[in-house]
C-alpha cells in the first residue's frame, strides 16, 4: 500500500505543513460546490505560492505539469483508490475509498532488490 497524505474535507477551507522530498510545504486545500472539484495551493517554506488551485484528478499526479525537483516537490502525489472501484474524486469518497497517496512504490521495489 502507497504512503497517504489526509485531507481532512471536514475542514476545507484549511491549510497544513507538510514534509515532501525533504522539504516544507504548505498545502491550502479548498472545494468548489458548483462543479464537485478540490483544489490545492501549494506554498514554500518561505510561504510563497508555488502552484494556485490545482485540481486535485483521478489518477493524474498534482504539479504533473511542472519539472520538479528543486522548487516543486519530487515526488508524485496521486489521488487513487488503490481497490480500482472508483474512477474520479469526488466529495462522498475522498477520504473513504480514494486518498491523495504519495507515489512511492518504485522507491520501495527498488529498496527491495538490495
Amino acid at each position: 500500500m502507497r504512503s497517504r497524505i489526509n485531507v481532512d474535507k471536514s475542514k476545507i477551507p484549511y491549510q497544513f505543513q507538510i514534509m515532501l522530498g525533504g522539504k516544507r510545504y504548505s498545502m491550502e486545500w479548498q472545494y468548489n460546490n458548483k462543479n464537485g472539484l478540490f483544489t490545492c495551493t501549494i506554498y514554500d517554506a518561505d510561504g510563497k505560492v508555488l502552484i494556485y488551485d490545482e485540481p486535485l484528478i483521478y489518477g493524474n499526479p498534482m504539479f504533473s505539469f511542472l519539472c520538479r525537483g528543486t522548487t516543486f516537490p519530487p515526488i508524485d502525489l496521486v489521488p487513487l483508490d488503490e481497490s480500482g472501484e472508483e474512477k474520479e474524486v469526488t466529495w462522498e469518497n475522498l477520504g473513504e475509498t480514494v486518498f491523495l497517496t504519495i507515489d512511492d512504490e518504485k522507491n520501495k521495489k527498488d529498496l527491495d532488490r538490495f
